[in-house]
């Protein structure tokens, strides 16, 4: 339990953080105060009809399928009971993936045409280090790198604020954006082991000791997440990503709710 939590906590549930599925992995989902999707990858299963509906906006970092797979099939879920649309942000070329590859008559129905009166989705395209307002919260994108056009986030609700890389190598821009905005929290991509630098440089994401690299270009000191481990490496890589230096490294678990705090982060299940 958490205790005395104020009303004013940034919310994360971790529904899903692993690079690969099998038994108790989900991939890249997390909800932020019931309303707020960071990527939809499979652990969207994990939420209840009516935790669905509750979601009102989806961020996308990219269009590679372990992080959009749950859209698509959480829009068919809801679609007879929906009473408001869901509004999805992402590049320009995100948004033309889902538009010509999922969202195309032919791979699923095109939801934003359905139903006719009032569709059910709605996307909207944003620009590389831009702001703009969701609900309650200024989202900016964040510069990253991978093979598929992709960014990263920062996400702030006026109190509290937390940044995502999306899937992406070690990519210096970033973390000088974090040096500016200083978030409390940190979730980062750190995909493979070191032995495995070059898988991690063709693949677009990191390892731990690239993540020791970017971590020395901080300025303060996050809270640092690690996520995105590759099936059946989990814990060789928690535990080079052990040695980071100062800053407190951890692997975010399955089914965890963060708090986020003016004083920091606070964890539950």
């Amino acid at each position: 339990m958490v205790p005395q939590l104020c009303e004013a906590c940034l919310k994360i549930d971790i529904l899903g953080c692993s690079g690969g599925i099998g038994p108790g992995l989900q991939t890249t989902t997390f909800l932020v105060d019931d309303s707020l999707l960071v990527d939809a990858g499979s652990g969207l299963g994990t939420l209840s009809i009516e935790q669905m509906l509750a979601v009102r906006n989806v961020v996308i970092t990219h269009a590679h399928i372990d992080h959009i797979l749950g859209l698509p099939l959480m829009l068919a879920t809801i679609y007879d009971q929906h009473m408001e649309p869901v509004d999805v942000y992402a590049s320009e070329a995100v948004i033309s993936a889902l538009r010509q590859h999922i969202f195309n008559w032919t791979i699923w129905p095109d939801f934003s045409q359905l139903p006719a009166h009032r569709p059910i989705l709605r996307l909207h395209s944003i620009e590389e280090d831009s702001e703009f307002q969701v609900a309650n919260y200024r989202i900016r994108s964040l510069p990253a790198e991978h093979p598929s056009p992709a960014m990263g986030y920062l996400i702030s609700d006026g109190n509290s604020s937390f940044a995502f890389t999306g899937d992406s190598g070690f990519h210096p821009p970033f973390w000088h954006k974090v040096n500016e905005f200083r978030p409390q929290l940190l979730i980062v991509d750190v995909s493979f082991t070191d032995d495995a630098l070059e898988l991690a440089l063709d693949s677009g994401h990191m390892t731990a000791a690239q993540l020791s690299e970017a971590i020395a270009l901080l300025r303060y000191c996050p809270q640092v997440r690690i996520t995105h481990l590759k099936a059946g490496f989990e814990q060789a890589i928690s535990d080079q990503c052990g040695r980071s230096g100062p800053v407190t490294v951890s692997p975010l678990r399955h089914g965890e709710t963060l708090h986020l705090t003016k004083a920091g982060v606070m964890q539950s299940r």
